[in-house]
């Protein structure tokens, strides 16, 4: 009876991790896990986040033809290149939006936003994917 409670126990366990696995979404290798929880993340959050403070410079559709652009030394990047969205991983976006571009060695033109918590990051990150087509 004890081995069964035991069995029984490890199959509900096992069918939880596959029940959580479900829910991750294959990112290409953007990130260091090659997954990320986009079901979970406000979208609508980032697309707010975005339109308050970063469509200045990278415009309403991320091009990097915003407003305050044409004024910049150096021209704000084309969230949209899929080159760029390929090549950079979701935790690399994470540190440029809370520590800026200085923190990669990128002009300080890009501000730091410290004042964001992790899931503000997130949800920003997210729909800056978005941004490419993900």
């Amino acid at each position: 009876m004890r081995s069964l409670i035991f069995v029984c126990l490890g199959l509900i366990s096992l069918g939880l991790e596959f029940a959580r696995a479900s829910r991750l979404v294959p990112t290409g290798g953007r990130e260091r896990s090659g997954y990320s929880l986009f079901d979970q993340t406000d979208l609508t959050e980032g697309k707010r986040l975005f339109e308050t403070r970063c469509f200045v410079c990278h415009g309403r559709d991320g091009k990097g033809d915003g407003p305050s652009a044409t004024g910049l030394a150096e021209r704000p990047q084309d969230l949209t290149d899929p080159n760029w969205q390929k090549s950079n991983a979701d935790d690399l976006i994470g540190i440029v939006i809370k520590e800026g571009g200085v923190a990669i060695g990128k002009t300080g033109a890009m501000p730091p936003n410290p004042d964001l918590n992790k899931e503000q990051i997130q949800s920003l990150v997210a729909f800056v994917r978005t941004l490419g087509g993900h």
